[in-house]
């Protein structure tokens, strides 16, 4: 837990693989027992945060740089404001998708370079690395189909539905990140398996097609293992 008093949990994954619901799960449970917990979502859970959500979400023709800057200044305003003081006073932190939503996304997605994203995290981040992440792994083809019945509102995945062409270095024509360019959407996913493979120790790499019950189940399990460790 690194020196820390909370514990710091992110949920990640692809569109439709149920992150929220099972970080409110992973919420709920930990209530339950009398925990403090806080539950956040990227980008957003600060003033200047939402506003860059909304942002985001609403401005189509964003060059992919300047998509991956205001990601991170989200993320930077979350650290120093929320997760890092959340945490030196003893509070769960569950964070519906972190630093590695970036990798993920604007590094295997749309193929900025990665060594430049982990100087990016790495100096946003500040040290405050989850202790758990849990990505929920999903094949592209059947995530798109539940983002399509069940996606909307501000939904970071589900909402940008806007025509988009990608730059030459981006890949094919396609979509904002939550859009329908589905070899998109398999390089994000085999990004995700990848950074698991590299650090297995924080990584929980769990069905998404299993039963909600039993993945909450296996989450609230390897919690609790964390919570063992010295």
């Amino acid at each position: 837990m690194s020196g820390r008093e909370g514990l710091f949990v992110t949920f990640e994954g692809g569109e439709g693989a149920g992150k929220s619901t099972q970080a409110q799960r992973l919420r709920e449970s930990l209530e339950a027992e009398g925990r403090r917990v806080v539950q956040l979502r990227e980008p957003g859970g600060t003033a200047l945060g939402e506003e860059l959500r909304k942002l985001l979400l609403n401005s189509p023709s964003l060059a992919v740089k300047t998509e991956l800057l205001l990601f991170l200044a989200a993320r930077s305003e979350l650290v120093q404001k929320v997760i890092k003081p959340a945490l030196a006073g003893g509070i769960y932190v569950i964070c519906d998708r972190f630093m590695d939503s970036t990798t993920a996304y604007q590094g295997y997605g749309r193929r900025i370079s990665r060594e430049l994203i982990a100087t990016l995290n790495d100096a946003v981040v500040d040290g405050c690395r989850p202790d758990l992440t849990v990505l929920l792994d999903l094949d592209p083809d059947v995530g798109l189909s539940r983002a399509e019945h069940g996606a909307g509102g501000d939904a970071i995945e589900g909402h940008w539905q806007q025509g988009l062409t990608f730059d030459s270095q981006a890949g094919a024509p396609g979509r904002r990140v939550g859009g329908r360019d589905k070899a998109f959407h398999r390089r994000v996913r085999e990004g995700y398996l990848q950074m698991a493979k590299a650090e297995p120790s924080r990584w929980l790499v769990l069905d998404a097609t299993l039963p909600a019950d039993e993945i909450a189940a296996k989450v609230r399990a390897r919690v609790a293992e964390l919570r063992k460790a010295p």
